[in-house]
């Protein structure tokens, strides 16, 4: 009888074992191996460059110049970021060309740039950026940049070639467009 009794209990017992459910609730993800693609796509950016090249007038007293520039905006998307931005320029030999004794002048511009092809799954990509503003005691000034950038969706190293042309008055206080080429190195975040 009581191996009967025994086997009953099992029997009913089971019911209630099958009911038991080990709830676990899942962790968090790891933040070293965690990337949150998302809120990297919009939101605000900034970039400090440097810059330095020469110009490229034929027939003319050439001057380098040295840029350093900061840069601060919207990221619509990794293909289009909006901003303004303002920095120092100095140039070398520039009493044969400018009309002022001035070595310094300080960019203030607008930028619009992108990437070419999508970072989501790539360390580096090519970029575009144009630069459109003025220069204190010059004149107005456009500067398209194409380059590559290290990195991922944020946090870039840059490295590009500009074209600047600029407009600025010569030693006889005319006004002329300048042309000068540049390395530009970067840090985008």
């Amino acid at each position: 009888m009581r191996i009967i009794s025994f086997i009953l209990f099992v029997l009913l017992a089971l019911p209630s074992f099958g009911q038991y459910r080990d709830v676990r609730i899942p962790e968090q993800p790891k933040g070293s191996n965690y990337r949150d693609y998302t809120s990297q796509e919009k939101g605000f950016w900034c970039a400090i460059e440097t810059e330095g090249g020469s110009s490229i007038m034929e027939h003319k007293t050439n001057m380098q110049y040295v840029n350093l520039t900061f840069t601060g905006g919207y990221r619509i998307n990794e293909f289009l970021r909006l901003g303004v931005g303002f920095g120092g320029r100095m140039y070398v030999n520039n009493a044969s060309v400018r009309n002022t004794n001035s070595k310094f002048g300080i960019p203030i511009f607008i930028n619009v740039r992108g990437n070419f092809i999508s970072a989501q799954d790539r360390d580096g990509v090519p970029f575009w950026s144009v630069n459109v503003g003025g220069i204190t005691k010059e004149g107005a000034f456009f500067s398209p940049t194409i380059g590559y950038s290290f990195g991922g969706l944020r946090n870039n190293f840059q490295v590009g070639v500009a074209y600047t042309l600029s407009n600025l008055k010569d030693n006889a206080g005319v006004k002329q467009n300048y042309s000068y080429f540049g390395l530009k190195l970067g840090y985008e975040f």
